[in-house]
């Protein structure tokens, strides 16, 4: 904290009231112009709030408590604390204050019926000064219904800015105005991006509310253009392993390959692995054009036709990826193992490498399971090996009570135009286990290494579950038929079973995800807890530095231990990095979720007339919530569309019986569907019965 602000909090304290502009300038002697910067910033941190009256205050003079909108499309909100020892609270409609979801706010709380609630008090910073929409036009103005689900009310385009629009075009809107006294916000059109039945016109929506972009800027291309060569011919001292027989395994539709893995076994029934990982930090120096582009996207994020990379293309399809056949500059962690799996001790070194083979995991399964015999004798026998090792690891690791949340993923097939012609859910096999099970014990023996030798690092944690979402999660198993007991202690082992026990059920891709979000984040952090679903006492991420800046902080780390490379990092830019981070990672799961959700909204609306199988997996008094295997997608049928009878909701049973026929609708019945409404706005679909 500067000298300044800590004048003005101790001047404001002293004094025990709110001072103005002029009062606090004679008192503290500062020019206005930098006093304002001061005051400005202050606000925006949260510090001190500006009344009505012009006057500064402390928030915590006024019982003041800072935080975000987290917005409802029914007009009333929730307010998230910054303080980690508070819980959330309900914001009223009337009590918004014109704030809007996303909004940072100053809120003061206060009793209704008993119960607490927030009342925002300040609007400290706002979430959206654009939004993408789509445009809903009249005779004499327009609105834009947000794509932003959370986000209240419409945004009213006047007729100056509004005479070219027409009803579905997708735009882009700056906010002049935000809403108040029951006004909707205001805006003007910064930029059209399309109609709403365009061709590729949802990458577009995400890429703009998300702001990527897959270009990069030209300083950077510049500098990668001119250093990359001179970088790559001066690899500094090496392991030479290109002798070393080498593979990548990775799927059919892989963009980039920083990993790449040899082993060899022993007659006593060890082994010696070795993973080899992009040396991407021999490129990317630090404080250079190419790191800060690096440091602000933070992570690649994957639409299902391309890429938006953390790093261009000439290094992340090119220079730092294992092709085979070519010589590639790598970190390599080499780990030795006992018969039963038991790590025995590594070495962490730069090397060169030569792929010898680019697997897919289709592939490397068929031959793993000799549904086909490769002509390679060493390819055949690295395969066997690493099988037989993962088996030895997943066993040791199940015994320790790693939780293994098997979720399958959709794969989205394009036909040679680039238009979605099917979907599948997309099964793990043992050659996804396998690369999985390496790159966490590789995460692992980095980890324990750096935190026995650096006083900083950046780790991957992730803290326990509440308790009380556990015992939630156990009681919603029961409704669904799973004998599940709540453990008596949170433990990765009691959580481990639970996680077996619903595996077994027809509706375990529904439990597991319930399951998965009773956990906490894990994120990035200096300060080391540990990792519970991994049940690791030390862990972090060295194995992704091609698509994830904590690893290349990682590598950075490691070489400037092991070959003083010019790397100082400070504790407050650990810090920052380990939090930008994990905001950004955040950010690149929900930017995919929301884009795999157009393509399967897209592809039921190319298929409108289609049958689909489904199971219910909630009943409300409003209707029921179907799961869609196929598309692992869940859609909603409105107890309006079932109309054989009249159905009525009963809330202890949990399903709507029919008054005159008494069928029931219960959750896991199987039900067949035809979609009824897509609702592009919320991305939602409403399905019909078949």
């Amino acid at each position: 904290m500067s000298k300044t602000k800590k004048e003005i909090l101790e001047k404001l304290k002293n004094l025990g009231r709110p001072l103005n502009l002029d009062e606090l300038q004679q008192a503290l002697s500062i020019e206005k112009k930098n006093l304002r910067k001061v005051l400005r910033s202050m606000i925006i941190s949260g510090d001190i709030v500006k009344l009505k009256s012009g006057k500064y205050a402390l928030t915590d003079d006024l019982n003041l408590h800072t935080g975000y909108v987290d917005g409802h499309p029914d007009g009333y909100a929730f307010f998230v604390p910054e303080k980690e020892d508070m819980q959330d609270l309900f914001i009223p409609p009337k009590r918004l204050n014109g704030a809007v979801h996303k909004d940072r706010v100053a809120i003061k709380i206060e009793k209704f019926k008993g119960k607490e609630e927030a009342h925002v008090v300040k609007i400290l910073e706002r979430g959206f000064k654009r939004i993408v929409g789509r445009v809903e036009k009249s005779k004499y103005f327009a609105y834009v219904v947000p794509f932003v689900k959370k986000f209240y009310g419409d945004i009213y385009i006047p007729n100056r800015f509004s005479k070219k629009l027409k009803t579905d075009d997708v735009v882009v809107a700056d906010i002049i105005q935000y809403p108040e006294k029951g006004k909707n916000a205001e805006g003007k059109i910064a930029k059209k991006l399309g109609s709403l039945s365009d061709k590729g016109i949802e990458n577009k929506i995400v890429m703009e509310k998300y702001e990527y972009k897959r270009k990069f800027p030209k300083d950077v291309t510049k500098e990668l253009h001119e250093k990359s060569k001179a970088l790559f011919e001066n690899p500094g001292e090496r392991k030479d392993l290109t002798g070393l027989f080498t593979v990548t395994i990775d799927g059919e539709s892989a963009r980039d390959f920083d990993d790449a893995v040899s082993i060899k076994s022993y007659d006593n029934g060890g082994y010696k692995l070795y993973v080899h990982i992009a040396d991407v930090a021999h490129y990317v120096q630090p404080d250079s054009n190419l790191d800060r582009e690096a440091y602000n996207r933070a992570t690649s994020v994957y639409f299902p036709e391309f890429a938006i990379p953390m790093l261009p293309e000439k290094l992340s399809n090119d220079l730092c990826s294992l092709k085979p056949r070519v010589k590639r500059l790598t970190l390599t962690a080499e780990i030795d193992y006992d018969s039963y799996g038991n790590r025995t001790s590594s070495n962490i070194y730069q090397s060169v490498i030569r792929s010898n083979y680019r697997l897919t995991y289709d592939i490397a399964y068929k031959y793993i399971i000799k549904e086909e015999i490769p002509k390679n004798k060493k390819l055949s026998k690295l395969l066997d090996d690493s099988a037989a090792l993962a088996e030895l690891l997943i066993k040791r690791r199940r015994k320790q009570g790693t939780i293994d949340f098997d979720l399958p993923e959709v794969e989205f097939l394009f036909d040679d135009n680039g238009d979605l012609y099917d979907l599948k859910p997309l099964e793990r096999n043992i050659a996804h286990r396998l690369i999985e099970h390496f790159m966490i014990e590789a995460n692992e023996a980095v980890s324990e290494f750096l935190e026995k030798k650096i006083d900083t690092s950046i780790f991957r944690i992730h803290d326990s579950p509440d308790p009380a979402k556990i015992n939630e999660f156990v009681q919603t198993c029961k409704r669904f038929g799973v004998d599940v007991k709540t453990p008596d202690e949170i433990t990765p082992k009691n959580i481990q079973r639970i996680s077996s026990l619903i595996e077994n059920s027809q509706f375990s891709y529904i439990l597991s995800s319930l399951l998965v979000r009773t956990m906490q984040k894990a994120v990035y952090s200096t300060d080391n807890i540990g990792h519970f679903g991994l049940s690791s006492e030390s862990y972090t991420h060295f194995t992704s530095p091609i698509r994830r800046y904590p690893d290349m902080i990682v590598h950075r780390l490691l070489k400037k231990l092991l070959y003083n490379y010019d790397f100082k990092p400070t504790k407050k830019f650990m810090n920052e990095a380990a939090e930008h981070s994990s905001v950004m990672e955040k950010q690149e799961e929900e930017a995919e979720r929301e884009i795999r959700q157009y393509k399967k909204l897209r592809f039921l609306e190319a298929h409108i007339d289609d049958v689909f199988d489904c199971h219910i997996n909630r009943v409300a008094s409003s209707g029921i919530f179907v799961f869609l295997p196929k598309m692992l997608l869940t859609g909603f049928l409105s107890i309006s569309n079932i109309d054989d009878d009249y159905y009525v909701f009963d809330p202890e049973n949990e399903y709507l019986v029919g008054k005159n026929s008494k069928k029931m609708y219960r959750i896991g019945d199987v039900l067949k569907v035809s979609v009824d409404r897509i609702n592009y706005d919320y991305l939602e679909v409403d399905f019909k019965l078949a």
